[in-house]
Parts: structure tokens; sequence; C-alpha cells
């Protein structure tokens, strides 16, 4: 359901109740019908619902973190500067794929009578692994504890105590397997922003609409065209935890319902999900489905969605030495045997524990299995998060892409091999290969791939800027040969969109 942020402003004295009066309309269901959850929803929609709501939340597909990021930002005519940042300090503290601090296009515009600060830009990333072009329009009103209007917010800051803020953004996404494009309106009202409240109390709506398309490992595409709305339900963020990133320090619960349509050579099918998304509090969250026990997780930056029966992903906060387990800001426990291979520079349980005590945090993530109540890592990373000062070397954030993908070709002329069909990556002597890796060498890769074996490249890379030959170089990689199981999984895969389609 639609609303106009010009009415929502109209009125200065009721702007407040005219605000929370929008949010209640808006958080009718999207079909207006009660119903049951459609009994026809396949493991094909719920991946697809799944890989849409990543996508809705994450910072760097322009969804609503990055409006959460974007609501608590001071505006003029120079830029923005985050809340409670230096007043000569315009550069937000939001990095890699966000697009915060790459505005072009901006202009800004306030009218004293209403309150209502306006801006519009255009976010634009074009990475080898990553691209997106976002047009973006932002409303702001900027209120002290008595309710009176702040005309200079970036001058003022210690003054804002409410922020009542409406995002428009329009923009499409795309990766090499996935390409998208979308609407998404965020309306928020958010309560505590002076220093005297620890916590940020938000109240809100997320609308949005679009079409997704992604290609599986199989050469198999998924699509769906959907409409979602969001709602907060008792959304909170720890301004002191929210110091390492914005959505390390959320948590809280939201209420969601989509509507996704599928056309198929004419035969058009719609079908209504709903379910709930729970903050962790540590840049990840659970998505749950009504009438469903499967559960996935998303990383709150990426968008990346992870099946909690293989896989698990967040920040550690515990270790229990005596159970073989640690656990995780989620609350999820992970237990470890002999026969899990520990990737890295933490290669223990007994290394995570004393980093834990020495204040380290230690993010985890790896695959697994569910065994009883028990979930058993076959595969654990873990990675101490320091604070980001300007990186080790010579390469910021910025010019690094972590890539995961089936390697098409290898030129041992070259040092080079390609993943995707289109993303030429450059080893040289400095490219670290990880020990487990089940092939060494760029011979080997190329040896494997001429018996018609599928190798999958995982690991880091940095941007090359003045190379014909390569878009990136390899600082790690890692070269594993496709399980049989993964082929099998993806003609399960067929079967459901198979069913589906009759």
């Amino acid at each position: 359901m639609d609303f106009s942020i010009d009415s929502i402003f109209q009125s200065t004295a009721q702007t407040t109740v005219l605000l929370l009066a929008a949010l209640t309309v808006t958080s009718c269901t999207l079909s207006g019908i009660e119903d049951d959850v459609n009994s026809t929803i396949t493991d094909d929609d719920l991946e697809a619902a799944s890989q849409i709501l990543g996508e809705s939340l994450s910072a760097d597909n322009s969804g609503l973190i990055l409006s959460l990021n974007d609501a608590l930002t001071t505006v003029s005519s120079d830029g923005f500067s985050m809340v409670g940042a230096p007043q000569k300090s315009t550069e937000p503290t939001l990095q890699n794929d966000s697009g915060r601090g790459n505005e072009s296009e901006y202009s800004y515009s306030y009218n004293p009578e209403t309150g209502v600060h306006t801006v519009s830009f255009k976010r634009s990333i074009d990475r080898p692994l990553f691209s997106k072009e976002v047009t973006d329009t932002l409303k702001y009103m900027f209120t002290d504890n008595a309710g009176e209007f702040i005309d200079s917010p970036q001058a003022e800051q210690e003054r804002i105590e409410s922020i009542n803020y409406y995002g428009y953004r329009d923009g499409s996404v795309e990766t090499p397997r996935k390409t998208s494009s979308f609407i998404r309106k965020d309306t928020l009202l958010i309560n505590g922003v002076s220093g005297a409240s620890p916590i940020l109390q938000i109240d809100g709506v997320h609308n949005g609409n679009g079409f997704l398309e992604v290609e599986r490992p199989n050469g198999n595409i998924l699509e769906r065209s959907y409409q979602l709305e969001i709602n907060f339900l008792n959304i909170e963020i720890d301004k002191e935890l929210s110091q390492r990133g914005l959505e390390q320090g959320v948590t809280g619960t939201l209420s969601w319902e989509m509507i996704i349509d599928k056309n198929n050579n004419g035969n058009e099918s719609t079908k209504t999900l709903r379910g709930t998304i729970e903050m962790n509090g540590d840049g990840t969250a659970l998505l749950r489905f009504q009438s469903f026990l499967k559960i996935f997780q998303v990383n709150l930056d990426n968008g990346d969605v992870k099946d909690q029966d293989r896989e698990f992903e967040g920040r550690v906060i515990s270790v229990d030495p005596g159970r073989s387990s640690f656990t995780l800001r989620s609350g999820r426990q992970i237990f470890i045997n002999e026969e899990t291979d520990f990737d890295d520079d933490i290669s223990s349980l007994s290394e995570v524990h004393r980093a834990l005590e020495n204040g380290h945090y230690i993010w985890a993530e790896g695959e697994g299995y569910p065994e009883g109540d028990r979930f058993i890592a076959t595969e654990a990373e873990f990675e101490r998060e320091e604070d980001d000062d300007g990186d080790d070397d010579d390469s910021s954030d910025n010019d690094l892409s972590e890539f995961e993908e089936l390697v098409t070709s290898v030129n041992l002329q070259q040092g080079t091999f390609t993943i995707t069909g289109e993303v030429v990556i450059r080893i040289n002597e400095k490219t670290e290969f990880e020990d487990d890796s089940d092939y060494q060498s760029l011979q080997q890769v190329h040896d494997a791939i001429d018996q018609g074996l599928n190798v999958i490249a995982e690991g880091e890379a940095q941007i090359l800027q003045d190379d014909n030959e390569a878009d990136l170089m390899a600082l790690e990689v890692s070269f594993e040969n496709e399980e049989d199981e993964d082929d099998d999984s993806d003609d399960d895969d067929d079967d459901d969109e198979n069913s589906e389609n009759n």
C-alpha cells in the first residue's frame, strides 16, 4: 500500500501523529486478505523469497540497512555527515558496495515552513563482480526534545532528538549470476538520537517491488517479480555496539509479507508468503517463513543468504571446550569434531577462546550438517574483526573483491583463470594458495577442467586498474572440485521447478 511523504509532512503541528498513522495504514497486508499460506509454495519459492529479502535488507543492495544509515545522517547543501560525527567530517562510515561516500548529481533543498530537508543523488558502483545504479530521493525532518524543527542539523547535531525519514530508491544490481531491478520505499521514525539515551528506538515500514533473476550453478534460471512489505515490531539500536557498524547494534523483530509472481511461457502463478526476520545484533538476521520449518540467515552487509541446515555465520560470543562447541550472537551453538576442517589463521577452539578473552571480536562462518539437535561443522573459519584504520597494505577495502564461482577457463601463458565466463583473475608469485585447496597450481586446475571436472575458485582479489588482460589480482585462492552431491541437489531443484510448472 503506497502513500505520499508530502502528505505525511504537510501539517507541521501533527507530523509525528501523521507519520505513525501512515505506518499503521501501510502495515495492512499486501493481499488484503488474512488467508492461510498458499499450500502450493515450493522450495523454489522459498529460495526466491529468501534472495529477495536478502537484497531488500542489505546495505550493499540499497536495502533497509542502508536506509537506517542514511536516516541517521545529517544533511546540508555540502553533503552527508553521520549523526554524532565531527561537523567538518562529511565522509560516511559505511564502506564497500553500499555507495555511501560515492554520491553524484547531489542536490539539496529545505522548506522552513514544513521542516523538511530533501536530498537527491545517484549512487553507482562498477566492479568486476558487482555493479549497481540507484537513484535516491531522501526526505528528513529533524526535531529537538520539544518538537521544534532543526533548520541546520549538521551545525546543531546535539539538539537532534528525533528524525522522521522517508527514502525512495529506484535502481538495479548485477552480479555474475544475478540481476535485479527494484523500487524501495522506507518510512522511519527514530527516537533517542541525542546523547541522553544509549538506545535508538525505531518504528517504520518498508515497501518494495521489483524483479529478480538468479542463475543457479547448474545453469537453470530462477526468476520472480514481487511486492514486499516489512514492518518494524520492536527494533532498537545499541549506540555503543553500532560504533563498529550500524548493523552490529540492530536487534528486534520485523514481520514481512511478500507476493511473488512467476511467468513460465505465458502461464502465470501468484503466491503469498509471510514470516519474520530476527535481527541478531552482529550484522546477521534470521529469516523465518510462516508454516515452514526452513530457516535462512542473511548477511546484512552484502545480502548473502545461507541455509541454516548447511551453513552458519556470525559473531562468536563464547566457547565451551568441554562440549567442543562455540556459540554465535544469534544463540546458535556449533559443534566441532575430529573431522572438522579449520581454515585460515585460527585453527582450534582454544585459540578462539583465548582471542575472546583478549577482547577480540571473532567472526565465524562455515558449513556442516544437523545431527539430532546439534549442528556439526565440517568446515569452520574464524577471523579476528579488527577496527579498520586503513589496512595493512597499500590497498583499501574498496579495492578488494571476494569471489566464489565456477572456473570456466584457464590461460597458462598469461597466468590467469576466468570465472563465470567473463571475469579474468590473475595469479602471481604473491598469490597464496590455501593449504586445503584441491589444486595447488593453475596447471592442475587446467588439467582438471580438461578432464571435464567442475572447479570452484574461492578467494580474495584486488581490482586491477591498468591491466588489459585481467580484471582482478588474486591475493589468496582455493580451488575445489565441485562435489557430485551438489549436482544431485540441483536435480532436486529441477524436480521442484518441473512440478511447479505442471
